[in-house]
């Protein structure tokens, strides 16, 4: 895959691409506190299988994109807003800039939907299509988001994250652990990629405890551009696990209902991941709605 860098302001945001340049364009926008490496390659290579030139890059804040120095607000959870939900969007469509892509299929993973949402209701005419895998309908707003949120499953997650690893060894197990806990359980987990990929992800840079705060905050920030998903005018694909333990399956439902056209599908044995099992399938279907972009062109 080609590495190459895009930049929004002083923000430098690393990205690879893969497959036919001449195919569709197709961005794929990782959740939160999660570089793109968690992309699998072979899914990547579905895409290009079906046409798309595909681009996956690392969030600012992630991977080997620019990385924000700041604290958390004293006794609490969350940091100060260091950047904006238009921050994050607006580094998405630099990547687009960088690439000379006047418009693309967008898919987002997880927080990931939250920005590809964004992107298509700040700038529809740069947005062909929206696929959401594991998304909200409304962002990341408290009042919005927890009916759809499972909180035993965010605990788990939590209690794991809450302890900072000391060598490079323990943050790759715990990655494994996280990535472990977001699968479906009743699926074999490949433990093997998921180290592979933590491997990968740690030689990058450490990992900073302050990041899932920033970004969470940072999207708070948009919640008045994405409680209104309604607005959305590209075709838009919701996906979700029926085995999610993060986010309900009802939140792909809820996203399809308030779109004009949309679509949700809801597949067994997928959890809060990209599972290899569904890899074709899944290409399939992000192929599919892209389709409906072309038709809707004529």
């Amino acid at each position: 895959m080609a590495v190459e860098s895009a930049r929004n302001g002083s923000v430098e945001l690393v990205y690879e691409s893969v497959g036919p340049p001449g195919g569709e364009p197709l961005l794929l926008v990782m959740g939160l506190d999660s570089p793109m490496r968690w992309w699998p390659d072979g899914f990547c290579f579905e895409l290009a299988d079906r046409g798309f030139t595909v681009v996956r890059f690392d969030n600012r804040d992630t991977g080997r994109s620019t990385r924000t120095v700041g604290r958390l607000c004293g006794g609490t959870s969350w940091a100060t807003a260091a950047y904006s939900a238009q921050d994050m969007i607006e580094d998405a469509g630099a990547v687009l800039d960088a690439l000379g892509w006047r418009s693309a299929h967008v898919v987002g993973q997880s927080l990931g939907a939250s920005i590809a949402i964004g992107l298509g209701l700040r700038h529809p005419d740069r947005v062909r299509t929206v696929v959401s895998l594991s998304g909200l309908p409304r962002g990341y707003r408290l009042a919005e988001a927890a009916r759809y949120v499972d909180p035993l499953g965010l605990l788990r997650m939590a209690r794991v994250t809450a302890r900072r690893p000391r060598t490079r060894e323990q943050e790759v197990r715990q990655q494994v652990k996280l990535a472990r806990m977001q699968a479906a359980r009743s699926q074999s987990f490949d433990e093997r990629w998921a180290r592979e990929t933590a491997k990968q992800v740690t030689a990058d840079g450490p990992s900073d405890p302050a990041t899932p705060a920033r970004q969470l905050a940072a999207i708070r920030t948009g919640a008045r551009l994405l409680r209104h998903p309604e607005r959305l005018t590209a075709p838009l694909l919701a996906i979700h696990g029926a085995e999610d333990p993060l986010l309900r399956p009802s939140a792909a439902a809820a996203l399809a209902r308030a779109v004009p056209g949309g679509r949700a599908l809801v597949f067994a044995g997928m959890g809060h991941e990209v599972p290899r099992r569904l890899w074709s399938v899944l290409a399939d279907e992000i192929a599919r709605n892209a389709d409906r972009s072309r038709v809707l062109a004529q």
